[in-house]
């Protein structure tokens, strides 16, 4: 039995440290699936990052025993044709498109904003929820997100954070679409999704493979606001 690296006072926030694909075959079933997992051309900081494709595939082999949907968020320059690793079981349900109302620029790329890939079966309509939207503007960039981004420009690494962190209103924006119950973070990074389901009211579960990034979540978990980390 995997032991919880780090669970929180009010038991709503549960995190592993080690690699998902040694934990997730040890974990009851829940709600759903809400993760940011290493992309193609993602930062060699992050694990995996030589061989997403395959990395992917071998996590997302236990999906469908584990969640009735699954939300993959990527950055809008990222190549999706790697999510052909996504079981069959799973089918596609919709794209979403998590816009900045203020673009950044990524060499020649206007990055405009995220988009969010939904597999698997929807929630269960409930009054708010019973039409599913796909399009959410972010208008307020997180601390820790902007100081990433400007120093990027810069040249210069960031001391103590993670080298790609996505928008807290983005993500807490697809908790409240698909979420029906505990969620499950299997690339928890920094805590973006955990710390969004606990806003929301959810238990979760997070699964990161770097203890420094585990540290981060715990930081800003405790808090429970965007910290820099």
């Amino acid at each position: 039995m995997i032991s919880p690296y780090w669970v929180d006072e009010q038991g709503l926030v549960t995190l592993y440290c080690g690699d998902s694909r040694g934990i997730l075959p040890e974990l009851e079933p829940v709600d759903c699936i809400i993760t940011d997992p290493v992309w193609p051309n993602s930062s060699p900081r992050l694990v995996g990052a030589d061989r997403p494709a395959e990395l992917f595939t071998e996590v997302a082999r236990y999906f469908p025993r584990l969640a009735a949907r699954a939300v993959i968020q990527l950055g809008c320059d990222s190549d999706p044709r790697f999510l052909q690793g996504m079981p069959a079981e799973m089918p596609y349900f919709r794209t979403c498109w998590l816009e900045y109302a203020c673009p950044t620029r990524k060499g020649r790329v206007l990055y405009s904003g995220d988009v969010a890939y939904v597999f698997g079966t929807p929630p269960p309509s409930i009054p708010g929820r019973r039409v599913i939207s796909g399009r959410m503007i972010s208008t307020r960039p997180d601390v820790i997100r902007r100081n990433v981004t400007a120093h990027k420009e810069w040249g210069r690494p960031v001391e103590g954070a993670h080298p790609t962190p996505r928008r807290y209103e983005h993500v807490a924006w697809l908790v409240g679409k698909f979420a029906n119950g505990t969620v499950l973070d299997p690339f928890a990074g920094s805590g973006t999704t955990l710390l969004a389901a606990k806003a929301g009211g959810y238990k979760s579960i997070g699964i990161e493979i770097s203890q420094d990034f585990c540290d981060m979540a715990i930081a800003r978990l405790h808090q429970g606001v965007l910290v820099p980390c």
